[in-house]
């Protein structure tokens, strides 16, 4: 017989990439954990997982059973909240998929106010590179997902949420042009700079509009971290492309100045959701409270050099 163990660990092991980052994550010795795996695979009468030196990958019945196992687990999760009573409101787990850039503006507010008025919601927030959410969604490893510029052609509902146009940033007291307010790619080309990662759609976006100058940028180093990318910038004499609300929110943001590029390189927000995965009711209530708060933090000015969008839905 098949138990809730079984797959609770399954999918920890296939998220992990390995047995013995699963049995840390899950304070389990490893011979333990290969027994259940064992066990697992023995009632499904299936091989679920492939071994080999770059670390454990499903096979095609273990990505099947990855996918079942989630939403049983999820179904556990929301049992509690089908029996609520109406004084105790919408209760349950909402996975929330978010890129950096966005998690150091939203996060915060999105906790302190389900908090205040959702108490029965536990948010999972799992911050991952750009590029990776949207696969992410698609696979159903989370609810819902703040997806930056590129919507996959099938399989999401997204809404437009805002867009933010990017700025050139350089430390203030060696900036290599004069502290201008803007500057064109041109002006740029031959300056060092740290790029993020081309895991991330923002670095896609950059190169987008390099290549279509038929120029290209002078990159002495990348990285996938927002913090980093933005630290190197505030003690060194490299630029990089940021959006003016992580330079201000960054711990070293007064150290830096942010020249809007023109023309200008824009990039956009939606909040997605999968349309083969029905929503809970704690995720449908996340995902109206995150599209008010959004709005809240454009229109109060927290949430600087955004521009909100039309709200309608995109089926893709």
């Amino acid at each position: 017989m098949i138990e809730l163990r079984q797959l609770r660990y399954f999918v920890t092991i296939v998220d992990a990439g390995s047995l013995t980052r699963a049995a840390e994550l899950l304070y389990v010795a490893q011979p333990a954990l290969s027994q259940q795996l064992a066990a697992l695979e023995s009632n499904v009468n299936a091989k679920l997982l492939n071994r080999s030196s770059k670390g454990i990958k499903p096979t095609e019945a273990g990505l099947a059973m990855y996918k079942h196992a989630q939403a049983v687990l999820k179904l556990v999760a929301d049992t509690k909240g089908v029996v609520r009573t109406p004084e105790a409101g919408v209760s349950g787990r909402v996975r929330l998929g978010i890129p950096a850039t966005i998690a150091g503006i939203l996060i915060a507010p999105l906790v302190d106010y389900l908090r205040d008025t959702r108490p029965g919601i536990i948010l999972e927030v799992y911050e991952n590179p750009s590029s990776y959410l949207a696969p992410q969604l698609l696979e159903q490893r989370v609810d819902l997902s703040l997806l930056v510029d590129s919507i996959p052609g099938s399989g999401l509902i997204a809404s437009p949420l805002l867009s933010e146009n990017l700025y050139f940033v350089h430390h203030r007291d060696n900036h290599p042009l004069g502290k201008p307010t803007d500057v064109t790619l041109d002006e740029i080309q031959n300056i060092p700079l740290v790029l993020p990662t081309r895991s991330t759609t923002l670095r896609q976006l950059i190169d987008n509009a390099f290549n279509a100058r038929g120029i290209e940028p002078t990159v002495v180093a990348e990285t996938s971290s927002m913090q980093t990318l933005l630290t190197l910038v505030a003690h060194s004499s490299v630029g990089t492309f940021q959006t003016i609300a992580a330079v201000r929110s960054h711990k070293d943001g007064r150290k830096l100045i942010a020249s809007l590029i023109q023309p200008l390189m824009v990039r956009r927000l939606f909040l997605a959701y999968s349309k083969y995965a029905a929503l809970s009711d704690a995720a449908v209530q996340v995902h109206a409270v995150i599209m008010d708060l959004a709005k809240n933090l454009v229109t109060a000015g927290h949430w600087p050099g955004a521009i909100l969008q039309t709200n309608h839905a995109m089926i893709n």
